[in-house]
């Protein structure tokens, strides 16, 4: 009864719909474009947390939604796949899942992310479970069983009957028995245990034959608790398992013989989906008594799943990959341009609806387009495109030899016609009498170029603002059925000395007040029965660049907005000042250039911009971005293009290729929240398993210190909507508020020292203050080296050593002591001799390392001779560096250049740059006999810079170039 119930409620659904059939479900696929590994995939599956396993005839991929991840066998680690070809995949328990290979099914723990057991059997096996785990294994002529308890499967005694397709004619339902339907039988075998998780001696096996259905059985096709049947008559039938109802259908024989072998059939929404092995997928419709239409012809069909929570089909094809079939849903109706001429090309500029349910749109450039009753479909053939010059039908037009924009378009109140504003051509009427263009001159004959906002006043007076010679008032008169100017006159308005001409948009307030948007010069709010005026700069209030503004509206409260090219500003009055309130990139918004405002029924606004369309709460400042996904498929709008019907509130956007309309009551998708789920980490750059850092309860994260960087990746499994998806985290202890929502799923943190924190992510999908959260708690933990007992242990380490060194040095000093009260006398003569001898061979070492004569230093005390040791280590350490200088060389002997240039010139008679450039020039030399590496690197590596000036000078020193003298010594 309830799946009779269901149907029928369905079906009458559908048939009130049924007369405005558009295409109600679409197609998406997912192949190696994606990063599929393979497009033949044999098997499809979701696990318990939502993420899609497709199983391919090379390996296994994980798909979240927005990322694939591969899983091949290697067949050198036990912890891989045994198989590239994936017949099977089903929910185990702990979770794991099951991949079924050839004789063979691994155990894949979802949270390692690898193979934790293998199970071998002769011939084929097909897995079998629910989503609790319980886990039947069928095979051609047996049955088993998973124990949890001892891990392995259990084969249990099969009855007498003879088995039927091991992967279609047997399925587990929600409480764990399994249901095997033998090979062409009306019977049924129930398969029920006590316990899977017991020890064999204390499981209870009861098998239980039913008479399932008055004629044997021929198909099989099991999904979500229905299960679809065909036959030996071919009589299709579909079974609610929970409410034990059985509803027939209708006899597929002709489908058959037309189209072969039955791969899965399953209900999708009100219809029923038959996918055949080789002939694609047919749809029996509901709503026309099952009639039969065909969905897709052009599929080889390996698999079909049906997604429980979404509602979606999904197919695995031979050669095309894994392809989604699901009910369509759009916030909008797409009418692009070239849908209805190739050779529309210019971008949509202004729009309106007439009361007889036709759309006119301007173009900017290729004139004005009339398509008729446009929301019941549209017929191209009866499409329009007007000009000052002609009338073109859609289907053969061919552009205009001069082009004709139109920037808006305002219906006359008291006219039976529309008013144009329009580029170089300046104001236009339409009459619908006539069905004509009529270009509408002032009395100068001057027109008034590039109209971008028209508003009738009364039945005698127009105000028209111009890009280019901004606001006049024109006063008409009706004169043989069309409006005629008598009289206009120019309004000037000057912000520092500099009249503003550029004004794009206006509004009306009350009887006496207009308010005017300009391109980079704010607001005007003019008096029209004074002519006063003030310029309001909102730039110098906000501290932003929101001068420059493309649209303005009025919501339903009387609230001003306006929509600039930096992002959104509405304002209010208080105390009779302006209280502006901002809105940009900053506070959320996807893009922050606004080219239309229109409020849907729901008190949401609609803002069209360069990157799609936002939906934005007032309320909340809360926005979400819409670009090319939920049905959008205008991806950047235009200036004046934004228009809300008056007879059915429907809100029109146009942009640069077409234009897009959406109902007053704007449905978004919003229904299906899945949790999040962390899917990577990377520690300072590089991959981890995830697994590896969570500590046993699996609850915290545990990621080593003292001070890292780290990265965590997370998804929300929605298929349909992911696209939609924006996140927000914050890390408590490090965060003080959350990050704007985006479509980023990916938290990068640098630089985190020790402590304790906790990681928090939401996601929504619109403006509504309605999250899904997850929180991660993470631990960064110090090394051992560096915790509280290690820091102990190095104090009383440092102790104990410096209390060693301390007694070693006072004994020592006690020896000399006693050492040089002994020698003191005895060895005067002979110690002066030792000092001068040491002199003189300290004084020889570093004359020839410096390559200078002995005669040009002058070393006589000890003091002297630490001194040009000290000079000489520190040229030898920076020899490399071009600024190796005596004010270096000052510098790191802590003295002034002053000071060192005096005690230098007491030692030595040679300059301190030419002692430089000697050592450079006799470290060459060594460096050429001594290594192989090129002249221009050892050039490098005594710090000179120019080849000419090292060539030079060697040659100077040694008669011959570096090659040479390179070559001499090799020949000695």
């Amino acid at each position: 009864m309830r799946l009779l119930l269901i149907l029928s409620t369905l079906l009458y659904s559908f048939t009130c719909l049924a007369e405005n059939e558009r295409n109600s479900y679409s197609f998406k696929k997912i192949d190696h474009s994606q990063g599929l590994s393979n497009s033949a995939v044999i098997s499809i599956f979701q696990d318990n947390t939502g993420i899609m396993w497709i199983g391919t005839y090379d390996g296994i991929n994980c798909y979240d939604g927005k990322e694939i991840e591969t899983f091949r066998s290697d067949f050198s680690a036990k912890t891989t796949l045994s198989n590239n070809i994936i017949h099977a995949i089903q929910q185990a328990d702990s979770n794991c899942i099951w991949i079924s290979g050839n004789q063979i099914v691994n155990r894949f723990s979802l949270s390692s992310k690898e193979i934790v057991s293998n199970y071998e059997f002769p011939g084929f096996h097909s897995p079998h479970s629910n989503k609790n785990g319980n886990t039947w294994l069928i095979g051609t002529n047996s049955i088993r069983y998973y124990n949890t308890y001892h891990h392995r499967f259990i084969k249990i005694k099969k009855p007498d009957i003879e088995m039927g397709d091991p992967n279609s004619h047997a399925f587990v339902t929600d409480d764990g028995d399994l249901w095997l339907f033998p090979n062409r039988s009306t019977e049924l075998y129930k398969f029920s245990l006590n316990s899977f998780g017991a020890d064999t001696l204390n499981t209870q096996l009861t098998v239980t034959p039913y008479h399932f259905h008055s004629k044997p059985l021929e198909f099989i096709s099991y999904q979500n608790g229905i299960l679809c049947f065909v036959d030996i008559e071919k009589d299709l039938y579909i079974y609610d398992i929970a409410g034990k109802s059985k509803i027939y259908t209708r006899n597929i024989s002709s489908l058959l013989e037309k189209y072969g072998s039955v791969q899965g059939i399953i209900p999708f929404y009100e219809d029923i989906i038959i996918g055949f092995k080789t002939n694609g997928l047919i749809l029996l419709r509901a709503s026309k008594k099952y009639e039969e239409s065909i969905l897709n012809r052009n599929i080889c069909i390996f698999s079909i799943y049906k997604d429980p929570h979404q509602g979606i089909f999904w197919i695995g094809s031979d050669g095309q990959g894994a392809i989604m079939y699901a009910q369509d849903h759009s916030i909008a109706t797409n009418i692009k341009l070239n849908s209805l001429s190739s050779n529309l090309t210019r971008q949509v500029r202004s729009l309106m609806t007439d009361k007889d349910g036709g759309l006119w749109c301007g173009t900017k450039g290729d004139g004005l387009i009339y398509i008729p009753d446009f929301q019941r479909g549209i017929d191209v053939t009866k499409a329009k495109i007007y000009s000052p010059y002609d009338i073109q039908n859609a289907t053969s037009y061919s552009k205009w030899d001069k082009e004709f924009e139109v920037f808006t378009l305002q219906q006359s109140r008291y006219l039976n016609g529309f008013w144009l504003g329009t580029g170089d051509t300046g104001l236009y009427y339409y009459s619908y009498d006539d069905k004509k263009l009529h270009s509408i001159l002032p009395p100068s004959g001057n027109l008034l170029v590039h109209i971008h906002k028209i508003y009738e006043e009364n039945d005698s007076t127009l105000w028209l603002s111009s890009s280019e010679d901004g606001i006049h008032k024109a006063w008409f008169k009706k004169v043989q059925a069309l409006p005629s100017i008598q009289k206009e006159k120019k309004f000037h308005f000057f912000r520092e000395q500099h009249e503003i001409n550029s004004l794009f948009s206006m509004i009306p307030e009350g009887d006496s007040i207009l308010w005017f948007a300009s391109r980079n010069n704010g607001l005007i709010k003019m008096n029209k029965q004074t002519e006063k005026y003030q310029v309001i700069s909102l730039k110098e209030i906000l501290h932003k660049s929101v001068d420059d503004i493309l649209s303005t509206y009025v919501d339903k409260n009387g609230k001003i907005y306006l929509g600039t090219t930096a992002g959104l500003v509405s304002f209010t009055k208080e105390n009779g000042k302006l209280k502006p309130h901002y809105v940009g990139l900053a506070e959320g918004l996807l893009n922050d250039m606004i080219h239309g405002i229109l409020e849907d029924g729901n008190g949401f606004l609609w803002l069209s911009t360069n990157k799609g369309i936002i939906k934005y709460n007032p309320k909340n400042d809360s926005s979400h971005g819409y670009y090319y996904s939920s049905g959008v498929q205008i991806g950047e709008f235009s200036d004046d293009a934004y228009y809300q019907c008056p007879y059915t509130q429907k809100l029109l956007f146009g942009g640069t290729d077409g234009l897009l309309y959406m109902d007053k009551d704007v449905i978004t998708p919003s229904g299906y929240y899945p949790d999040i789920i962390l899917r990577k980490l990377k520690i300072k750059s590089k991959e981890v398993n995830l697994s590896h850092y969570y500590t046993p309860d699996g609850k915290t994260l545990h990621i080593p210190g003292p001070k890292t960087s780290f990265a965590l990746t997370f998804a929300v499994p929605d298929y349909l909507t992911g696209s939609e998806i924006e996140y927000s985290y914050k890390l408590e202890g490090k965060d003080t508020d959350w990050t704007n929502f985006s479509p980023n799923n990916e938290a990068i943190y640098s630089d985190i020292t020790a402590g304790k924190y906790t990681l928090n992510i939401r996601y929504k999908k619109d403006v509504i203050d309605s999250y899904k959260t997850m929180t991660i708690p993470i631990s960064i933990v110090s090394p051992w080296y560096q915790s509280m007992l290690a820091y102990i242990i190095y104090i009383l380490l440092i102790i104990g050593i410096g209390g060693t060194v301390f007694y070693l040095l006072r004994r020592c000093s006690q020896l000399k002591q006693k050492v040089k009260q002994l020698s003191i006398n005895s060895d005067e003569k002979i110690t002066c001799e030792s000092s001068c001898q040491y002199i003189k061979q300290i004084r020889e070492t570093v004359t020839l390392k410096l390559g200078i004569s002995p005669d040009q230093m002058k070393c006589t005390t000890t003091d002297q001779i630490n001194f040009i040791w000290k000079v000489t280590h520190i040229i030898e350490q920076n020899l490399n560096k071009e600024n190796l200088s005596t004010t270096f060389i000052a510098d790191q002997m802590a003295m002034s250049p002053r000071q060192f240039y005096r005690r230098y010139k007491e030692i030595a008679e040679i300059s301190p740059s030419d002692l430089i450039k000697n050592y450079r020039i006799e470290k060459a030399a060594g460096l050429l006999l001594t290594t192989d590496r090129s002249i221009q690197d050892i050039i490098a590596d005594v710090g000179i810079s120019s080849r000419a000036y090292f060539y030079k000078e060697f040659t100077r020193k040694f008669d011959m170039t570096p090659k040479d003298y390179r070559e001499a010594n090799k020949r000695k």
